[in-house]
Protein backbone atom coordinates (compact mmCIF):
# COMPACT_ATOMS: atom_id res chain seq x y z
CA UNK A 1 0.00 0.00 0.00
CA UNK A 2 1.41 3.36 1.05
CA UNK A 3 4.37 4.31 3.03
CA UNK A 4 4.94 4.12 7.39
CA UNK A 5 2.29 6.96 8.51
CA UNK A 6 3.39 8.67 11.68
CA UNK A 7 2.13 6.08 14.02
CA UNK A 8 3.37 2.80 12.53
CA UNK A 9 0.16 2.04 9.94
CA UNK A 10 0.12 1.47 6.86
CA UNK A 11 -1.39 4.43 4.42
CA UNK A 12 -0.78 8.22 3.04
CA UNK A 13 0.12 11.27 5.16
CA UNK A 14 -1.72 13.80 5.61
CA UNK A 15 0.88 15.76 6.69
CA UNK A 16 2.67 18.28 4.42
CA UNK A 17 5.00 21.36 3.97
CA UNK A 18 3.24 25.01 5.41
CA UNK A 19 2.08 27.20 2.40
CA UNK A 20 1.89 30.47 3.52
CA UNK A 21 -0.89 31.38 1.09
CA UNK A 22 -2.99 29.43 2.52
CA UNK A 23 -3.15 30.34 5.93
CA UNK A 24 -4.66 33.26 6.58
CA UNK A 25 -5.77 34.35 10.05
CA UNK A 26 -9.17 35.83 10.36
CA UNK A 27 -8.50 37.16 14.09
CA UNK A 28 -5.28 38.29 16.03
CA UNK A 29 -4.72 35.46 18.71
CA UNK A 30 -3.93 38.02 21.72
CA UNK A 31 -6.84 41.08 21.11
CA UNK A 32 -8.93 39.20 18.39
CA UNK A 33 -8.38 42.34 16.32
CA UNK A 34 -9.50 41.80 12.49
CA UNK A 35 -7.32 44.59 10.82
CA UNK A 36 -4.83 42.05 9.75
CA UNK A 37 -2.13 42.79 6.86
CA UNK A 38 1.21 40.05 5.72
CA UNK A 39 4.34 41.33 7.76
CA UNK A 40 7.47 41.28 6.12
CA UNK A 41 9.57 39.44 9.18
CA UNK A 42 8.67 35.47 7.45
CA UNK A 43 6.63 34.27 4.85
CA UNK A 44 4.14 33.23 7.76
CA UNK A 45 4.16 36.40 9.57
CA UNK A 46 1.13 38.34 10.47
CA UNK A 47 0.91 41.97 12.02
CA UNK A 48 -2.40 42.82 13.71
CA UNK A 49 -3.16 47.02 13.42
CA UNK A 50 -4.89 46.98 16.64
CA UNK A 51 -2.99 45.32 19.07
CA UNK A 52 0.46 46.16 16.52
CA UNK A 53 1.79 42.37 18.04
CA UNK A 54 3.45 40.17 14.93
CA UNK A 55 2.61 36.69 15.15
CA UNK A 56 2.86 33.64 12.46
CA UNK A 57 0.55 30.86 11.62
CA UNK A 58 1.34 27.02 10.30
CA UNK A 59 -0.88 24.68 8.90
CA UNK A 60 1.03 21.46 8.74
CA UNK A 61 -2.36 19.30 8.37
CA UNK A 62 -3.23 16.71 10.33
CA UNK A 63 -2.11 13.64 11.65
CA UNK A 64 -3.87 10.52 10.44
CA UNK A 65 -7.06 8.79 11.99
CA UNK A 66 -6.71 6.07 14.56
CA UNK A 67 -8.83 4.38 12.50
CA UNK A 68 -9.41 5.02 9.11
CA UNK A 69 -12.91 4.90 7.68
CA UNK A 70 -14.74 2.14 5.82
CA UNK A 71 -14.67 3.39 1.96
CA UNK A 72 -17.88 5.59 0.73
CA UNK A 73 -20.18 3.11 -1.05
CA UNK A 74 -20.92 4.29 -4.84
CA UNK A 75 -24.07 6.29 -5.45
CA UNK A 76 -25.86 3.00 -7.01
CA UNK A 77 -24.94 1.43 -4.13
CA UNK A 78 -26.37 3.52 -1.52
CA UNK A 79 -29.64 3.96 -3.27
CA UNK A 80 -29.90 0.13 -4.07
CA UNK A 81 -29.65 -0.45 -0.33
CA UNK A 82 -31.73 2.17 0.52
CA UNK A 83 -34.46 1.20 -1.84
CA UNK A 84 -34.42 -2.23 -0.18
CA UNK A 85 -34.69 -0.92 3.53
CA UNK A 86 -37.69 0.73 2.34
CA UNK A 87 -39.19 -2.25 0.93
CA UNK A 88 -38.70 -4.23 3.73
CA UNK A 89 -39.89 -1.67 6.12
CA UNK A 90 -42.95 -1.46 4.07
CA UNK A 91 -43.90 -4.92 3.89
CA UNK A 92 -43.12 -5.31 7.79
CA UNK A 93 -45.96 -2.92 8.31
Amino acid sequence: MGAKGSRGRLGLSLRRAPNPNRNHPLYCPYCAGEVLFPDEQTEFAWLCADCTRVFEVKYHGQDDPVHRPAPAKSTSQALKESLEKHKRGESQQ
